[in-house]
């Protein structure tokens, strides 16, 4: 039988793996984000614009995998390529395009298509910290035949943002899909429109919420961990869930609705920020008022808010489901974070919260550990490391 202390220790052993491991985690240089790819076409061709990570595919880097590219072995080739400036990374990657090519499947009615590349727009890199953009043009012939596409690519070239662009199709005709890792679309149709069922467009956007919480929301854990940390009542817990939800889902609807625009690079810290705060604010609880908790509770459930809405920014989802998907969206954030707070409350909180050394051995630790990282991603994220 594992005892008390022998249960606190093995728990910190592994909050310490997670935290070390985490050093090397959140940067915008080395986070992976989803590729998006704008389509659109005429009675000849089915034209593609794709926005990638050059870097990123050619230093054959597992996508599917991972959040940030300082998690693979491949990490370094991953640096040499960003040095590269745009003129000696764009003839690498032609010189790679038919292998890469290889790895992307376009079937039109069906069967395998030829694709063929006009040009890559590289960007120029302004912020080594900050990954750079490149821009991959190519076309597949139509005949009058052609009726329906679907797209597929490598699994290890990640996530990918599916849009068409169409001035004669109204928003909600049009297709826009969120593909996990070497998942083929839906069949895309060029003559009539691809109309989606509300349940499959909402499935689909409950999936992705649940997702941006666990594994890809480490960050929004921590600060849920935190909250769990200051009191292990279930009622008070519900309380302080329930407020941060109330909060995050009212930027969340702003964001995505277009009535507020958000900066990336200024929201990110603050939420680091906040992850710092809730850790020491639980070291001297004893001190704070119990009303102020709820009120910081609000203002940074406002901030990860906006940081919930950055998932979907880039999707641009403008069709008359666009209310449907949030509220779905929402739920799935808000059915990953209950599940969290419960696999503690039955971890910790129910038998070893009541312990009397709990605040000395395990709350007060892992509060400072969650400071510590909420520290380190801040300074991060602001590029000071």
């Amino acid at each position: 039988m594992i005892s008390y202390i022998q249960y606190i220790k093995l728990y910190l052993f592994i909050i310490i793996s997670i935290f070390l491991n985490s050093f090397t985690i959140t940067s915008f240089a080395h986070e992976i984000k989803p590729s998006i790819a704008d389509f659109y076409y005429d009675d000849n061709y089915l034209n593609f614009e794709i926005r990638l990570n050059a870097e990123l595919i050619l230093s054959n880097i597992d996508a599917s995998k991972i959040t940030n590219t300082n998690s693979s072995p491949l990490t370094d080739i991953y640096d040499k390529y960003r040095l590269l400036d745009k003129t000696e990374l764009e003839n690498l990657f032609i010189e790679k395009w038919e292998e890469i090519k290889s790895n992307i499947e376009i079937k039109i009615n069906n069967k395998f298509s030829k694709i063929d590349l006009v040009r890559i727009e590289i960007k120029d890199i302004t912020n080594f910290e900050i990954s750079r953009d490149s821009l991959i043009y190519f076309k597949i012939a139509l005949n009058k035949n052609s009726e329906q596409f679907t797209f597929k690519w490598f699994k290890n070239y990640g996530p990918i943002i599916l849009r068409e662009n169409n001035e004669l199709k109204i928003d909600d005709d049009l297709y826009t899909e969120y593909l996990q890792p070497g998942v083929e679309s839906d069949q895309i149709f060029l003559r009539e429109n691809n109309f989606r069922s509300s349940f499959v467009s909402i499935s689909k956007f409950f999936i992705l919420g649940i997702q941006h919480i666990v594994p890809k929301g480490l960050d929004h854990i921590l600060f849920i961990f935190g909250l769990f940390l200051f009191s292990s009542s279930l009622n008070k817990l519900v309380k302080q869930i329930t407020i941060f939800t109330i909060a995050h889902s009212i930027t969340l609807i702003f964001v995505s609705l277009s009535l507020i625009k958000i900066n990336p690079h200024i929201v990110e810290p603050i939420i680091a920020i906040s992850i710092v705060y809730v850790g020491l604010e639980n070291i001297f609880k004893n001190y704070i008022k119990e009303y102020l908790r709820y009120i910081v509770i609000l203002f940074f459930g406002l901030l990860h808010g906006l940081g919930f809405a950055l998932v979907l920014s880039d999707i641009g989802y403008k069709s008359s489901k666009l209310f449907l998907n949030l509220i779905s969206f929402n739920i799935g954030i808000e059915v990953a974070q209950i599940l969290l707070i419960l696999f503690l409350y039955l971890l910790v909180g129910i038998k070893f919260a009541k312990n009397r050394y709990f605040r000395i051995t395990f709350q007060i630790p892992s509060s400072i550990l969650i400071a510590s990282i909420g520290l380190y991603w801040f300074f991060q994220r602001i590029n000071l490391f």
